[in-house]
């Protein structure tokens, strides 16, 4: 081989280090600005669930409250004879609702797609926490008996002692929800140690702390 050719040869698999070397280099660099992406999804995505979340609860207390104001007999008497109030829409509630429930779905739906399984089943337990507060709160007081009834229909809908204590239970689970996906947030970001819930944290539903950071 002369010393042409092996030059040529020479200068050939130089330019094809140099080259796979910049494919390297930019296979990496796209690796990267993936993970920075999924990883910033995640992060809205959390932020998102806790600060809906803390809008859901908000709006279960005021549907509570506005059952009980808007039953019984008198209520009937104000939108019928008297019109100072219209019916409720279920349609206008559900819109209603909608403002912090399809925003946090969404961010639901973001953490099935970009976060690990640890992140998910806090996500999962959180959702499921602010269904069971919106069940809490719109629960009718029980009337087994006709008498019961017939009061129920004349007074309207009261909260009785079982109610008021699902209520806080409800209340309770949906704090430690929200404290568990938080925590494992912070985490997996290497935060430091926070105490989100005043001198400790908030107990999860089945007895369980969150994880130390």
């Amino acid at each position: 081989m002369s010393a042409t050719w092996a030059a040529v040869i020479a200068a050939f698999g130089a330019s094809a280090l140099t080259g796979l070397a910049s494919l390297g280099v930019m296979w990496w660099q796209q690796h990267l600005r993936q993970k920075s992406a999924a990883q910033a999804a995640i992060d809205a995505a959390v932020t998102e669930m806790l600060s809906r979340s803390m809008a859901v609860s908000l709006r279960a207390d005021a549907v509570g409250q506005m059952i009980k104001i808007r039953s019984g007999l008198m209520e009937g008497v104000d939108i019928v004879l008297t019109r100072v109030r219209k019916p409720l829409d279920m349609f206008e509630f559900y819109d209603w609702m909608a403002q912090d429930m399809a925003p946090m779905n969404a961010a639901w739906s973001a953490i099935w797609a970009h976060g690990d399984q640890e992140l998910v089943m806090r996500a999962n337990a959180l959702l499921a926490a602010c269904t069971e507060l919106l069940s809490a709160s719109t629960a009718g007081m029980p009337a087994e008996t006709l008498l019961a009834k017939a009061k129920r229909t004349v007074a309207g809908e009261r909260w009785t002692p079982e109610m008021l204590e699902e209520m806080h239970k409800a209340l309770t689970t949906l704090a430690a929800a929200r404290e568990q996906l938080a925590q494992y947030a912070r985490t997996v970001r290497r935060l430091p140690a926070a105490r989100l819930f005043g001198p400790e944290p908030a107990a999860a539903a089945d007895g369980h702390q969150p994880p130390s950071q």
